[in-house]
């Protein structure tokens, strides 16, 4: 999979972005450190772009196996979510609402993508679940 990113694209993540962080950008699939709801079956695809301190135990960002290059720096996904994906992918600013969009030459993919920071203090002690069961 390609991943391209927009200078708009860049630019609205960059107002989110510490020097250091990890760039994730995250299938809420209710695995990996920053499990927020249940798993759930979804028509919608949840994606996320989510900035994680540089000093945040790495070991629990291992879930986040595959790397893509952008101007933006490294962005790190699980690869199992890659399959929700197309081959050439796009982050764009949608212009009417300003909201980022994950696009492809079949459309839009997912809509609204959040983006925001991590607190590690709001995850300590939660469990890390894997695919099949919680380590």
């Amino acid at each position: 999979m390609k991943l391209t990113l927009t200078p708009e694209a860049i630019e609205k993540l960059q107002a989110k972005m510490q020097d250091g962080d990890y760039i994730l950008l995250d299938y809420e699939d209710a695995t990996g450190p920053f499990v927020d709801s249940a798993a759930s079956c979804q028509l919608y695809p949840s994606f996320r772009f989510l900035f994680v301190p540089g000093d945040f135990d790495q070991e629990k960002l291992a879930v986040y196996d595959h790397v893509h290059e952008t101007p933006l720096g490294k962005v790190y996904m699980k690869s199992r979510s890659e399959m929700l994906l197309d081959e050439d992918v796009r982050v764009v600013v949608e212009p009417v609402y300003h909201a980022l969009q994950l696009r492809s030459d079949s459309g839009i993919l997912a809509n609204n993508i959040e983006a925001r920071r991590i607190n590690p203090a709001d995850y300590e002690g939660k469990r890390i679940l894997g695919p099949l069961l919680a380590k």
